[in-house]
């Protein structure tokens, strides 16, 4: 039997035709570098408007790529929808990446035209001559010019399945790879994330997305506060612990979306200074296991709860939410949100026991999967894998499942630490360490080791108050204090720094802890 109803395009233009008609009295808050602006959605919408014609004038066509190299202000939020709503596709750029990576992804990607901010001038005069791309300014002068132009009047309707933003991984192995955003799978996921049981987005909240708005579109927390008419709090360039707790306070924060590594740095600051952080009452955390430590503390003394979620550039963000009160169990990335599935395969291809013990690589399928890499077919192939006629996508994270479909993540699996053929999770590793009150990060990764394959070094950075006072010894000790782990878990050496490198998206750069340990262990032998 066929279906009597109508065919609708799911597209971000449902989502500005919610912003105009509804929510035209809500407020848009955007810290800039030299003071904080604000605005309602009405003014927002006519902003986006006239910048579309702006672009448009500058020749940009259906399916031209528009780059952004910005970071969390109303003017990069004006480009989440002024280009895609003139069928063009947005490509957020990695404020982070080396001037040669931005070459690199604005040459794949063909972008013909990039906005950037003024205090990125340094990056873009190293690349200006090395791409075909013009490039303006995210000033007060484009301000100007953009309200010199008449607001497009009407948009075309877009077939959803058209791209409306693209996305480039981090390159933390090899070139980044990009992955493009369809106005479908943007819809889909920001109306998924709005549920009591994802992330309770709703009119009456007060969002600040911490998360970079060059990374994953800012995980679509954005699209979904526009989509249900929050109030949304853009902390702007560079924002530090100071920015976030000012911005809580004056704006009445009640959600907010960040990195483990944020909230660790956020928690020192406000304990040190002893502050109340309230209207705050939930952070949504992922791109690592936050410290139960963390969590804790947030509850116990501030009340905020702590929503973990998962997810990666190739699955548009957050894809799975835990929202447990048992901290011991919160630890676990939790339960895939509506319109996603997975499981998880052994070396074999063979898919593992739901048991909570059994580990095997996460697959995962859903409507905002991807299906492969913008442009690479070598590197598409290898991240796909069919099991009983359904396309899945290999994610690199090796898991278990719980008998109620939970997943834990044990470690990436080029993360995981083989000694004497036994596997050592980091991941775990790491936050038993971060779990000793004088610590405040930590990373362990596998150095090679002719007796044992591999043997595990960790990198710690002590709170303040304890640096010189906290020795080798007294972590090991507390790690087989804890009793939850055999000692050949124990790290071979533990090495103190005053900061540990990170991504560009804020998670524990393994890569380049690696190479700083083996300078550290080369100069030590000599």
């Amino acid at each position: 039997m066929k279906s009597t109803i109508m065919d609708y395009n799911l597209s971000l233009n449902n989502i500005f035709w919610r912003v105009e008609k509804l929510y035209y009295d809500r407020e848009i808050v955007s810290r800039l570098s030299d003071k904080i602006f604000k605005y309602t959605y009405k003014d927002f919408a006519l902003r986006v408007r006239k910048l579309s014609n702006l672009v448009l004038n500058k020749g940009i066509r259906r399916g031209d790529v528009v780059g952004s190299i910005a970071w969390n202000t109303h003017r990069h939020l004006e480009l989440y929808f002024a280009i895609p709503l003139i069928n063009s596709v947005l490509h957020t750029i990695n404020v982070r990446f080396h001037p040669s990576e931005m070459s690199y992804v604005i040459d794949v990607a063909n972008d013909k035209l990039v906005f950037y901010e003024e205090d990125l001038s340094g990056s873009i005069r190293e690349i200006k001559g090395k791409t075909k791309a013009s490039f303006i300014p995210l000033s007060k002068e484009t301000d100007e010019e953009i309200d010199s132009f008449n607001p497009v009047e009407k948009y075309e309707e877009i077939d959803e399945r058209e791209g409306a933003v693209i996305c480039y991984t981090s390159g933390t192995t090899g070139h980044p790879k990009g992955v493009v955003y369809s106005h479908r799978s943007i819809f889909i996921h920001s109306l998924a994330l709005l549920p009591k049981d994802v992330t309770g987005i709703s009119s009456n909240e007060v969002v600040m997305p911490v998360v970079p708005m060059f990374h994953i579109s800012s995980w679509d927390i954005p699209y979904a506060s526009l989509m249900t008419g929050a109030k949304l709090v853009l902390p702007g360039p560079r924002p530090q612990p100071e920015d976030l707790f000012n911005l809580i306070k004056r704006e009445g924060v009640t959600i907010a979306t960040g990195a483990p590594t944020v909230w660790i740095s956020f928690l020192d600051y406000i304990l040190k200074e002893r502050l109340d952080i309230s209207p705050l009452k939930v952070i949504i955390t992922g791109g690592a296991e936050p410290p139960k430590g963390l969590m804790k503390t947030l509850k116990d003394k501030f009340s905020v709860r702590t929503i973990h979620a998962w997810g990666m550039t190739e699955t548009e963000a957050i894809t799975t939410v835990n929202l447990s009160e048992d901290l011991d169990f919160l630890n676990k990335q939790g339960i895939p949100m509506p319109g996603i599935e997975y499981t998880a395969i052994d070396e074999n291809g063979r898919e593992i026991r739901w048991n909570g013990k059994d580990m095997g690589e996460l697959i995962i399928r859903g409507a905002w999967v991807t299906d492969g890499y913008y442009n690479n077919p070598e590197k598409s192939k290898e991240i796909m894998v069919e099991m009983e006629g359904k396309k899945w996508l290999r994610t690199g994270d090796m898991v278990n499942i719980d008998e109620n479909g939970f997943i834990k993540v044990v470690d990436r699996k080029k993360d995981l630490i083989k000694s004497g053929g036994e596997w050592i999770s980091s991941v775990d590793l790491e936050n038993a360490i971060m779990s000793f009150p004088p610590v405040l990060e930590a990373v362990a990764i596998g150095v090679k080791d002719e007796k044992w394959g591999e043997r595990p070094i960790a990198m710690v950075v002590l709170r303040e108050e304890f640096k010189g006072k906290v020795k080798e010894e007294d972590i090991k000790g507390f790690l087989m204090s804890i009793n939850k782990f055999p000692k050949w878990w124990i790290p071979d050496k533990i090495v103190f720094v005053d900061s540990i490198p990170k991504t560009s998206t804020g998670k524990l750069d393994k890569k380049v802890v690696r190479e700083k340990v083996k300078e550290i262990l080369k100069q030590s032998q000599t």
